[in-house]
């Protein structure tokens, strides 16, 4: 994932068409860490308390094609060089505590976020003390935390545990070339799913002049990568017609529906990134 500047992100692209969502995206934190003690938390969780804050709602323009990460941090020490950072999408949530991001969809009630089912995550190897500070993060949404927003900053609240974030300015997605991009996820029918473990990964691996190499986890073949500033396309892409069983065959499909055109729709924080296209689509680890 790269240096800790890396992982922040932000939302790219035009709202899909679709009910559908992913990835990569965003959001979150919260709550203050004021002087003003035991009121100044109860303010969190009930609402603005007086702070000038309010909660946090879907329909917030602060939530359009926007990340956020970290710049406070209460009842909980981030390990050195880490951050925590959040992005959101119409439907789907992205989250990472410095190693892995967890991405899901999720509901936003009062003020109150949470995961709408269990996340899907990405899987490269981390320290221990890594994994544990990834899954107390996601673990904030698994049982709902309390956001307010003072129209700039996010405060996220839950127990003992407070955090401020600060939106990210946008990631160029000139970035993506001349590097690798392997399959983490898929998205179909507004759901997200981690790659089943039996499938071989699919990948590009892009050159700086945008030709790639693509693996679709069954077949092997070629294809052009292009980017303009919010919004990535495919040549038709040529492979090979090795058969393809279950669930490799699903996979694939997958895989050349969204590699195929522009896309409808996508998140990119520097590391992570979710294309959309015609429904269907890939959550990408980029390295």
């Amino acid at each position: 994932m790269g240096t800790p500047s890396s992982r922040r992100g932000q939302l790219r692209g035009t709202r899909p068409p679709v009910r559908a969502v992913v990835t990569l995206v965003a959001v979150v934190l919260l709550a203050a860490c004021g002087s003003d003690g035991d009121g100044e938390a109860a303010g969190e969780s009930g609402g603005s308390g007086g702070s000038g804050r309010e909660p946090l709602r879907s329909d917030m323009a602060l939530l359009e094609a926007a990340s956020f990460v970290s710049t406070s941090v209460e009842g909980r020490d981030l390990l050195p060089g880490t951050e925590v950072w959040l992005s959101f999408d119409e439907e789907t949530l992205a989250v990472s505590g410095g190693c892995n991001t967890s991405f899901g969809a999720f509901t936003l009630d009062d003020g109150t976020l949470g995961w709408e089912s269990d996340p899907a995550s990405t899987m490269i190897a981390c320290s221990e003390e890594e994994a544990e500070q990834d899954a107390w993060v996601a673990d904030l949404l698994t049982t709902g935390v309390a956001v307010t927003t003072d129209g700039a900053d996010l405060h996220l609240a839950s127990g003992d545990v407070s955090l401020v974030l600060e939106r990210e300015p946008p990631v160029a997605l000139e970035s993506l070339l001349g590097r690798t991009w392997s399959v983490v996820g898929t998205l179909t029918d507004g759901t997200t799913s981690r790659l089943p473990s039996r499938v071989r990964t699919p990948r590009l691996v892009v050159g700086d002049d945008g030709l790639a190499r693509l693996d679709t986890g069954c077949n092997t073949g070629r294809t052009r990568v292009q980017v303009d500033r919010v919004s990535v396309s495919f040549a038709p892409p040529t492979v090979t017609r090795v058969g393809c069983r279950e669930p490799d065959r699903t996979i694939e499909r997958i895989v050349l529906s969204v590699v195929d055109g522009r896309s409808d729709y996508l998140t990119y924080n520097g590391w992570v990134l979710l294309v959309v296209k015609d429904g269907n689509g890939l959550v990408f680890e980029v390295r």
